[in-house]
């Protein structure tokens, strides 16, 4: 047996019950807890979800498919655990979530290993407690996204290298392990891992002058794992479907993503900081603190050396892309998480370094529970109204014992404040969240208000979660010969009254049809009502969160 086979328990540092207790609770908590309650969210979730049904169904598990045509937005992998889990469970928003909730819970108790591994078992706890309730991480571990499976890899891939550059004595093991979940990661979502991955290692060599760990048989013992898990379905993808595979993945959903806006009203170059300030909440106090020492003292470890070389790598490739959204920043929290638990063990043993630094930590905690507070003024928060309320004075509670030095409970009430948000958004506006972000109530009350086989229209937004609850063949309706604003689907599309391109106008297709059932976002219907002057022709019959349902009717004959 080759030696980097050998079983070594060195490897494994000494974990407490208590420890894998309490980060257990948090996960099933935060993560697991009511995970099929709430509607698929439009549109990404029923995206995925109606992917995976429609692989489940055929039995094709090569070709991801939607509207019963092949689509390449993403690689295999994440397709592959949502239809295994619809095909254990059952098609369903729990089974759907599985696979976002599973790695999330696996990424944190990684990350307490690493840390403990690398620190100290106290950092290792801390990190693990912040990760996992950290407002991004724990929101979007609870949705259908390929990206909880991304930064799961990514965060092993890069933990690894780190082991493989510093523990020589294992380093053939690591180096295995670092390949194994970049493979994995190319396979989640292409390219991505590689270049964070390459990034950070890059920087971190530069700025130390450490030599990489690529050499020897482990090396290529190594790529050959990556490119043996990597790269099979990428050139079967390409066999059988040629170019417009290639066109469509590498070009379109890489390159295009990267030097074209898929939202423009994200294309700022502070974005990130907004992302990175939200989703650290209830930390951004201990965030500013690490920022802080990390100035004065991180050229004197070489393991904060890395952690900030993956951070800001990360953060400037992102900041750099043109195509911005929350989720692709999702794997940027895992470092984020590390040098916050650091900072932690450091305050619990030593306390404020100064006078300065508590007074700076105590403000930003008040900042904290304003945020909180402003909640029921931002629209898109109203659904939330409530436990966002309870979550500002869990956190105001927290700056009370804070303010008294009790480190330990002000870090228990912060994780706490979290766990609350997400049970009250479950438990006390579940109905509220489910009306204002998923389609499964207008769905439900499109099939009573139905006449016979009339047409189904909705929205962009709507139509992939109105088809995934109904199962009925849908047109989409807009302004615009293309249905959608970046991935297009082969699915009927009425563009304004009389046609764009070679898009059917409504009056030529209620001519065909005589009436039909539709549904658009709030928004969307102000629009359409302005640019289409329906007049007679559309009746609102419905109201439904944010969304209306109305009746298309041919009038032309009368």
């Amino acid at each position: 047996m080759p030696r980097w086979l050998a079983p070594n328990t060195d490897i494994f540092p000494t974990l407490k019950l208590r420890d894998i207790l309490i980060l257990l609770v948090l996960c099933v908590l935060v993560f697991w807890a009511g995970l099929g309650r709430i509607g698929l969210i439009d549109p990404d979730e029923p995206f995925y979800a109606v992917t995976a049904r429609e692989m489940v169904e055929s039995n094709d598990w090569l070709t991801p498919k939607i509207f019963g045509e092949p689509q390449f937005e993403k690689p295999i992998f994440y397709y592959w655990c949502v239809a295994a889990s619809f095909k254990v469970f059952g098609i369903s928003e729990w089974a759907g979530r599985v696979p976002s909730a599973l790695p999330a819970t696996l990424l944190v108790f990684l990350t307490y290993w690493f840390v403990t591994r690398v620190f100290n078992r106290r950092a290792g706890l801390l990190a693990g407690i912040v990760l996992g309730s950290g407002l991004e991480y724990a929101i979007m571990s609870r949705l259908m996204l390929t990206d909880i499976s991304l930064a799961l890899f990514i965060g092993g891939a890069l933990f690894f290298y780190w082991l493989a550059v510093d523990d020589e004595k294992n380093r053939a093991r690591w180096l295995i392990l670092h390949f194994v979940f970049g493979g994995l990661a190319m396979l989640t979502k292409g390219p991505l891992g590689l270049i964070v991955s390459l990034l950070a290692a890059g920087a971190f060599s530069f700025v130390t002058k450490r030599p990489h760990p690529y050499r020897g048989r482990a090396a290529w013992i190594g790529i050959a794992l990556y490119l043996a898990i990597g790269l099979p379905w990428y050139v079967i993808m390409t066999v059988k479907h040629g170019w417009g595979f290639l066109h469509h993945f590498i070009v379109h959903e890489n390159i295009g993503r990267f030097f074209r806006a898929e939202h423009s009203a994200h294309r700022h170059f502070y974005y990130y900081f907004g992302i990175l300030v939200g989703g650290s909440l209830p930390w951004i106090p201990a965030l500013v603190m690490a920022c802080s020492r990390a100035a004065r003292g991180i050229r004197h470890d070489p393991r904060l050396v890395f952690l900030w070389s993956w951070l800001l790598t990360s953060f400037v490739f992102l900041t750099c892309a043109q195509s911005k959204l929350p989720s692709y920043f999702f794997f940027v929290f895992v470092p984020v998480a590390v040098l916050i638990g650091v900072v932690l063990d450091d305050l619990l043993q030593k306390g404020f370094r100064n006078t300065k630094e508590r007074v700076v930590v105590l403000a930003l905690a008040v900042l904290q529970i304003g945020l909180g507070c402003a909640a029921p003024f931002v629209k898109q928060s109203q659904p939330f109204q409530g436990p966002a309320l309870v979550f500002a004075g869990l956190l105001a509670v927290g700056l009370v014992v804070l303010w008294f030095g009790r480190f330990a409970v002000w870090i228990g009430i912060n994780a706490t404040a979290t766990a609350a948000l997400i049970i009250g958004a479950l438990v006390i506006t579940r109905d509220k969240v489910d009306e204002f972000s998923s389609g499964r109530e207008v769905a439900k009350k499109m099939v009573k208000l139905r006449q016979g086989n009339e047409p189904m229209l909705a929205g962009n937004v709507l139509v992939r979660g109105v088809h995934f609850y109904t199962r009925l063949p849908m047109v989409v309706i807009g302004t615009r010969e293309k249905a959608f604003n970046w991935t297009q689907h082969d699915i009927p599309v009425i563009a304004g009254v009389d046609g764009v391109g070679k898009a059917i106008g409504l009056r030529a297709f209620l001519k065909q049809h005589g009436s039909a059932i539709c549904t658009v976002r709030r928004r969307d219907w102000t629009l359409y009502w302005e640019k289409f002057r329906f007049e007679d022709d559309a009746t609102p019959i419905e109201w439904s969160g944010d969304n209306v349902i109305v009746r298309f009717v041919d009038k032309s004959a009368k």
